[in-house]
């Protein structure tokens, strides 16, 4: 992939946790989070999360500047712990599973962007 495609897409910042409610976290990142719920959720990725049973996805955003991703991402990498609480906190203070709705606008979202294809296809 180019740089130039690799620089036009979405990339996520995520946390994963699990229900306990000081248990561990997993900062991740990728370009489809949908995809890498999906490997998490079925154990196909042996990482920390797999290993802690970090199954609740309780914060992301979404990046479509890959340079201030990157920023964003070593920025929030090098927080100490209670820095990364209270951005969970900040929006998601009740520590929700957020996979459900990100599933649930996602899929809106593509079924959406397919019919815009289908009318320029036809």
């Amino acid at each position: 992939m180019n740089d130039t495609a690799r620089k036009q897409g979405k990339y996520w910042l995520y946390i994963l946790s699990n229900s306990k409610p000081n248990g561990p976290l997993y900062l991740g990142d990728t370009n489809c989070l949908l995809e890498r719920m999906e490997e998490h959720l079925q154990g196909l990725r042996r990482d920390y999360a797999h290993y802690h049973r970090l199954d609740r996805l309780v914060y992301f955003e979404v990046w479509s500047d890959h340079d201030k991703f990157v920023a964003r991402l070593r920025r929030v990498r090098n927080w100490p712990r209670d820095m990364r609480l209270l951005l969970i906190e900040s929006l998601n203070p009740d520590w929700d599973d957020l996979l459900p709705q990100f599933m649930s606008e996602y899929s809106v979202k593509r079924v959406e962007e397919t019919e815009k294809e289908q009318e320029k296809a036809a």
